[in-house]
């Protein structure tokens, strides 16, 4: 007899059996140790035909994104079988397998309750498992039994184990122009990307496939989802964490593609399905870099998380995180509630220099697009998003805001703060100060408008260019960023040195941003050319001295 597989996280659980999924008996296991438990809690583990070979680690309650785990110790020369079991009301369970040093050893993420995982050698000698509830509730069983290598397939074969050990990589590393694919789609994306997760998935017509993820706080998650040729016409769907259509994916070709972004962390779900075929996916995820997002492609798809609270609770939230940046808090300027289908419009007198405008949405609120307007009719500023901010330089007077709900109705608050101490530049130029100041924010590159800087003014156009020159000193990096007013659209910032080579490009609808950094012997001289692609205005442009490791967009043309 094989000696007994040891749990190193037992919980004084009883050796509970768990049913594989087809019908035929395995070999006799190795025990973890065996403790009676009364049959009756032990029915939905059992299924009608049950061996009784495996032995249960852990059995938790829980919710769509909760994780029962365990930790194993195997030795080197043998396999070991993990599986999860659950109760009806849960719909889909995932199952994971991890070593110490956090190297992936195995993953089931197909939709349904029954995942199993084999694990041979080579392994460590401890393996950490854990089962993810990724729909519905109720009670879940993260059970394993050990091997000998020479019954691993077989074992396998009856617990319905979908891949062998490496097997996934080894798909995703032969798949035709994997990297070239998600390289062509972070260009025509824009912005900064990471490598979160990368997963073979099963996918069938007859029953959804469900991958969960984590969008955290003020950033935003890109999923790529790339089908086998036997999958016809994907179907890539969001849901929230209450389970809620968010959105759906855009297609390109027959890939899927969709970015979700968060003003808080939100637990999200993809349910993907195909109309026709039984086959395989490649899903890759990405987080975005802090401070890129601004740099997406307006015109890519992003869903937004929206607020869950009431105008107040996050009125409160948001005077506490302006608090930390010695921003005083908002005078009350106006409440209500926002209509489907609806322009709301507000006047009241704005002061003289820079101010904060915050739209503060209330849940059932699903994003605002708002405008800002002085007197004649001229825009001020503009933004968009779940409550969006905008900064509004003038000399004072009467303005009107219009506002209106995207997806779904709901109250609203406006809130005003004065931002003094900003350069004079900004009130003469508002539409493209408002456009510098949103987008330094929402990078990260300042907290606060008196931050923005020495600011210089330069008329653009298409048909000629308007030079800056800067400085980069040793081992630093300098961050430019630029913004136009009315008038041009299509803003592009070249950086290159004293012999015309390109260091940087940056380019956006209205604002965009560069970075160059120098090395620790030498710093140099730059020049930072600019022009627009269509139309005259008016750029703002400022130039900030950051650390290189500071949160930014790319070093490297985009």
């Amino acid at each position: 007899m094989i000696p007994p597989l040891r749990a190193l996280a037992w919980l004084g659980l009883a050796a509970l059996a768990c049913a594989p999924r087809g019908g035929a008996a395995t070999p006799a296991p190795a025990r973890f140790g065996k403790v009676a438990g009364p049959p009756a809690t032990q029915s939905w583990l059992r299924g009608k035909q049950s061996v009784g070979d495996a032995e249960v680690l852990a059995v938790e309650a829980g919710v769509a994104g909760d994780r029962i785990s365990s930790l194993l110790e195997v030795p080197e020369a043998d396999c070991a079988v993990a599986i999860a079991r659950a109760t009806t009301s849960v719909d889909d369970v995932d199952l994971f397998a991890y070593g110490e040093d956090g190297a992936v050893l195995g993953s089931d993420e197909g939709s349904d309750k029954q995942p199993a995982l084999l694990v041979c050698p080579p392994h460590p000698k401890r393996i950490f498992l854990s089962a993810r509830i990724a729909a519905g509730h109720g009670l879940v069983a993260l059970g394993a039994q050990r091997v000998a290598l020479r019954d691993a397939e077989r074992v396998a074969a009856a617990y319905g184990v979908r891949y062998r050990p490496g097997e996934v990589t080894r798909r995703m590393s032969v798949w035709p122009g994997l990297d070239e694919r998600l390289e062509q789609h972070r260009r025509e994306l824009g912005g900064g990307w990471i490598d979160l997760r990368r997963v073979a998935i099963p996918l069938d017509a007859r029953t959804p496939t469900r991958l969960s993820a984590t969008v955290d706080a003020e950033r935003c998650l890109d999923l790529l989802v790339m089908p086998s040729d036997e999958i016809i016409a994907l179907d890539v769907t969001l849901l929230d964490a209450d389970g809620r259509i968010v959105g759906r994916a855009r297609g390109s070709g027959r890939d899927r593609s969709l970015v979700v972004c968060s003003p808080t962390p939100s637990a999200v779900t993809f349910e993907l399905r195909p109309h026709l075929g039984i086959g395989l996916a490649i899903a890759m995820m990405s987080r975005s870099r802090e401070g890129t997002e601004a740099d997406i492609d307006p015109k890519a798809l992003r869903l937004e998380l929206f607020p869950t609270l009431g105008v107040e609770r996050e009125r409160e939230r948001r005077a506490a995180e302006l608090s930390r940046l010695g921003l005083p808090g908002g005078r009350l300027v106006a409440t209500g509630a926002l209509a489907l289908g609806q322009r709301k419009s507000l006047t009241f007198e704005l002061p003289a220099g820079c101010s904060r405008l915050d739209l503060v949405a209330g849940t059932p609120l699903r994003g605002i697009d708002a405008w800002l307007y002085a007197d004649d009719g001229s825009l001020l500023a503009s933004a968009s998003g779940p409550s969006p901010t905008l900064y509004a330089c003038a000399r004072g007077g009467r303005v009107r805001l219009d506002a209106e709900p995207v997806a779904r109705p709901g109250p609203f608050a406006l809130e005003l703060r004065a931002e003094p101490g900003t350069p004079k530049s900004l009130t003469e130029q508002p539409l493209a100060a408002s456009r510098l100041l949103g987008r330094m924010v929402a990078r990260g590159t300042i907290g606060v408008a008196r931050r923005v800087g020495a600011v210089s003014v330069h008329p653009v156009s298409a048909t000629a260019l308007a030079r800056q020159s800067l400085m980069v000193p040793a081992g630093r990096c300098l961050d430019v960023t630029g913004a136009i007013g009315p008038g041009a659209a299509g803003f592009e910032i070249r950086l290159v040195d004293a012999e015309q080579r390109q260091i940087a490009l940056g380019r956006g609808e209205h604002s965009t941003s560069v970075r160059a950094c120098a090395s620790e012997a030498t710093g140099g001289d730059l020049v930072a050319e600019l022009r627009t692609a269509t139309g005259a205005g008016t750029a703002l442009v400022t130039a900030h001295l950051v650390d290189p490791l500071a949160p930014g967009v790319a070093d490297t043309p985009r």
